[in-house]
């Protein structure tokens, strides 16, 4: 039994005659009988009743029929994946993340992304927030990844689709050493007094904190802000020489806190919930590598952040 079997026998049925179905399938009637003859050898049974007014299918033929219909459908979506599969492998894609899941997460995502797809050309851009958003409405990026709060209003604006991908928690870190030895929590109001070192506006971080002392009735203005940088790895250098303290997302300090190089103390009373989100245009058609990459970033199974 073979697939050619299957098709010429199917084709037979749903024309209702061998005639009809050699014109279909562009073969000779012999040629067409022959297949359907070798598949009732290889079943052992009739599979058609044929007559001067066409052919009957027998109750053996209507159980190949019935099977012959799945096995093609199965080999039609077997040759498409295949050709997608092709595609995807000569596709280009651009990919936007602002600095933590693009220093600390992404890294190992797209590794382990572009092992199932080794021949696609997957870029990826580091940048804060706002510039993340910024590319992504205008098209010079396929997809980005932002982290902290956003305007969903705007984001309708911009025609950009935004889902939650993951929570991940901003932490106070301090020098592991001197004052902050035994210290594992501070209050609301020691925070307002200590140096504090902080991303620039228009991060994903600074949003959180932001928002996250205005839901407790307190401004960055009420804070002692001394510095602000762009680099996650400056923040840490300042903290571990004693020049701040800073709050942070827990995935980029992880290393530093494993090694006891920094610290990291509570905020009495508050949280800093720091969210990732995956955003993409509304508008703009996705490639099935696109696709693909989205459904592989929202899964928890398969994404692998580092």
């Amino acid at each position: 039994m073979n697939l050619n079997q299957i098709t010429a026998f199917c084709t037979v049925v749903k024309a209702g005659s061998i005639s009809k179905a050699a014109k279909h399938l562009h073969i000779s009637q012999p040629a067409l009988s022959i297949q359907v003859q070798d598949l009732e050898e290889y079943f052992q049974t009739k599979l058609l009743e044929r007559s001067n007014r066409g052919v009957k299918v027998t109750p053996a033929g209507e159980l190949v029929y019935s099977y012959g219909q799945r096995i093609i459908s199965l080999s039609e979506n077997l040759v498409q994946e295949i050709n997608a599969l092709s595609s995807l492998a000569e596709e280009e894609m651009n990919i936007g993340a602002s600095s933590t899941i693009g220093g600390y997460a992404l890294p190992c995502s797209i590794y382990i992304f572009k092992e199932k797809y080794p021949q696609s050309d997957v870029k990826m851009t580091i940048a804060n927030t706002d510039e993340i958003l910024e590319k992504t409405e205008d098209g010079v990026l396929d997809i980005g990844l932002i982290e902290g709060p956003y305007d969903k209003s705007l984001l309708k604006q911009q025609k950009l689709i935004a889902k939650n991908i993951c929570r991940d928690e901003l932490v106070m870190i301090t020098p592991a050493n001197g004052e902050w030895t035994d210290k594992e929590v501070i209050t609301l109001e020691e925070l307002k007094t200590l140096p504090l070192v902080l991303r620039e506006k228009g991060s994903g971080i600074r949003e959180t904190v932001e928002k996250a002392l205005e839901d407790n009735d307190i401004s960055l203005d009420d804070c002692r802000l001394t510095m602000e940088l762009s680099t996650l790895e400056a923040i840490k250098s300042c903290v571990e020489v004693g020049q701040g303290i800073s709050l942070i997302s827990r995935l980029a300090v992880r290393r530093e806190l494993r090694h006891g190089t920094l610290k990291a103390l509570q905020v009495e009373g508050i949280s800093f919930p720091h969210y990732f989100t995956v955003i993409y245009s509304s508008v703009k058609p996705k490639t099935a590598l696109q696709k693909n990459f989205i459904e592989f970033i929202e899964c928890p199974r398969t994404r692998s952040f580092c």
